[in-house]
């Protein structure tokens, strides 16, 4: 071996350079412009709805590429962005490349909270397929106008948790997966006073639901406040617009009465929860959909 390497330690020496300046003159006149004209085109061709604007994107060694603010946002929308996005950072994964089954890492910046995970997209690209796994690190909700108009109503708070998917990019409602998801310090404003309440604080949420077959089966979501504790479960089928999906959902409440002091209508709140309590909660169901929820007492 130290023969082979003393005859070409010179072509070595060489091919080490030519590596080092290759690397140099890509990373130092990395065609951006190229790049970013192909990134929207693609856009585009995916979704003409679509419109994805990214300020620079530049080369991170080893492989990687580094966008900069980047918005993705809706034509039809007057204030259509639906994610703004501070920094991504992509990778490939050197392995699945060998493989043939080429799967992207990436640690993206956004809502002063972070989401770090890989996703896998089909080489086949009329099937559209893709496999990916999340994690969210302290994502601030409240800053996600578009969540506040998908949902249609506002809500706050600091997100975390994991996220799983699997099926195709054009027909999301068709995949399955699942998330396991937590928010805490937060407040969700209420289509409909609810119990003298307009929007209810929360000291921490925890959400568990699963995506099969276009239908969200909500195993668990508990909330935990100083004005309540409740708990909620059930399944929410999906509409194309999301306004329409469908409800049914069942959950219970236990108020706790000191919340309710110095609130107007306080006495005859306190009355009504006598009538519905039964062993220290109230059950109701909700029905209807997102846009139009019904609630019954039980």
């Amino acid at each position: 071996m130290k023969h082979f390497i003393s005859n070409y330690k010179k072509w070595l020496g060489y091919l080490l350079f030519a590596l080092i300046l290759t690397v140099a003159l890509l990373y130092y006149r990395f065609p951006s412009g190229a790049v970013l004209d192909y990134l929207q085109a693609t856009a585009n061709r995916a979704d003409p709805r679509i419109v994805l604007s990214v300020d620079r994107v530049e080369p991170r060694l080893p492989i990687g590429l580094k966008f900069g603010k980047t918005e993705v946002s809706m034509k039809d929308m007057p204030d259509g962005v639906i994610v703004r996005i501070d920094s991504l950072l992509l990778r490939p994964g050197l392995l699945s490349l060998l493989r043939g089954k080429p799967e992207y890492c990436f640690h993206c910046v956004a809502y002063k909270g972070d989401l770090i995970g890989c996703v896998y997209i089909e080489k086949d690209r009329t099937r559209g397929f893709i496999d990916t796994e999340i994690e969210l690190r302290n994502i601030l909700i409240g800053d996600c106008a578009y969540l506040s108009h998908l949902i249609g109503r506002h809500i706050e708070g600091t997100l975390g948790g994991t996220v799983s998917y699997t099926g195709r990019h054009n027909l999301l409602m068709d995949g399955s997966g699942e998330a396991n998801l937590r928010l805490s310090h937060g407040r969700v404003e209420l289509l409909q006073p609810f119990l003298t309440f307009e929007s209810i604080d929360f000291n921490e949420m925890e959400i568990e639901m699963v995506l099969k077959k276009q239908q969200i089966n909500l195993t668990r979501l508990e909330l935990k406040g100083q004005q309540l504790h409740g708990t909620l479960s059930g399944v929410v089928t999906l509409k194309e617009k999301f306004a329409k999906s469908s409800l049914d959902l069942r959950g219970t409440i236990e108020p706790y009465a000191e919340s309710f002091k110095g609130k107007g209508g306080a006495h005859d709140t306190l009355k009504l929860l006598k009538h519905l309590i039964k062993n220290g909660t109230v059950s109701f169901e909700i029905h209807g959909t997102m846009g139009e929820p019904r609630i019954n007492f039980t």
